[in-house]
């Protein structure tokens, strides 16, 4: 065997499991992967499903989150709120802030929403997004 075969027969070996889990599951599933849905033994889950908003906004992402919650829709909840912390996340500042945290009480209620969505506590984490949306 040569050398260079080796490497590509080692490589082939090792993440073939890893591609079959992933082909074998659902690329649009609602159950968020914060709940374990989806989720085999390697920890891989399908794409969540996109929310629908009018903007890019975080207030959209929330509302979204909010309708996905009501819904029971956790997984599109999931990706709502994710998206909505992003948004709070990005923002513009000189280069010599970048280092800086970001002070926004926003980002940490969204981490609380997505704890309690995690630990299954959906009409908690509904609270928290109406109390969101309401600051807005």
């Amino acid at each position: 065997m040569s050398y260079l075969a080796l490497p590509l027969l080692s490589l082939t070996l090792f993440t073939a499991p890893a591609w079959a889990q992933i082909g074998g599951s659902s690329l649009m599933q609602d159950a968020g992967s914060l709940m374990g849905g989806g989720a085999g033994a390697s920890g891989l889950t399908g794409k969540l499903p996109i929310p629908q908003v009018t903007d890019d906004s975080a207030l959209s992402y929330l509302k979204a989150a909010r309708g996905a919650l009501a819904g029971g829709k956790t997984g599109l909840a999931q990706e709502a709120l994710e998206r909505a912390e992003s948004r709070l996340l990005t923002r513009d500042v000189a280069p010599s802030q970048a280092g800086s945290a970001i002070s926004d009480p926003s980002i940490r209620e969204i981490s609380k929403a997505l704890q309690a969505l995690a630990s299954g506590q959906t009409s908690t984490a509904l609270q928290v997004v109406d109390a969101l949306i309401a600051k807005m």
